[in-house]
């Protein structure tokens, strides 16, 4: 397993991306076609020529790896981190999982210990893998 980086335009935004590519050959889209998004927004401002201040990036790692242990103890390891996206005021997680319910839990967790973070969780069917494709083309 290796993780691809490199920085990329969105739509509206540059956001740098570190993308899991030992899903590039194969996909598992029968066992985990739904797309996990989860937004986790910054407490302070990031400088011009940073994506997160300083002083807030050992914070956001610590929320970071407790975000994914959170999603693999819920889904029973039927989940998949495999994309993360950070651009100026938010970082986006992106897992797989069996379907919408399995990851229903990890925000009420999070907020838990992670009160002074606005955390935000959404889903989509995305059985294909779309997303991650598209985001693997970019970072080639």
């Amino acid at each position: 397993m290796t993780w691809r980086q490199s920085e990329i335009q969105l739509q509206d935004r540059l956001a740098h991306a570190l993308i899991d590519d030992r899903f590039a050959q194969t996909v598992p889209i029968r066992e985990l076609p739904c797309l996990n998004w989860f937004g986790v927004w910054f407490t302070k401002p990031a400088p011009q020529d940073a994506f997160v201040a300083p002083e807030e990036e050992q914070a956001l790692l610590a929320l970071e790896r407790r975000l994914i242990e959170v999603a693999g103890k819920q889904a029973n390891g039927w989940a998949v981190y495999c994309l993360r996206l950070l651009s100026r005021g938010i970082a986006e997680y992106y897992l797989y999982s069996r379907d919408a319910s399995t990851l229903t839990g990890v925000v009420a967790e999070m907020q838990q210990h992670c009160p002074e973070y606005r955390i935000e969780h959404e889903t989509k069917d995305d059985p294909p893998w779309f997303e991650y494709s598209k985001y693997l083309r970019a970072t080639a």
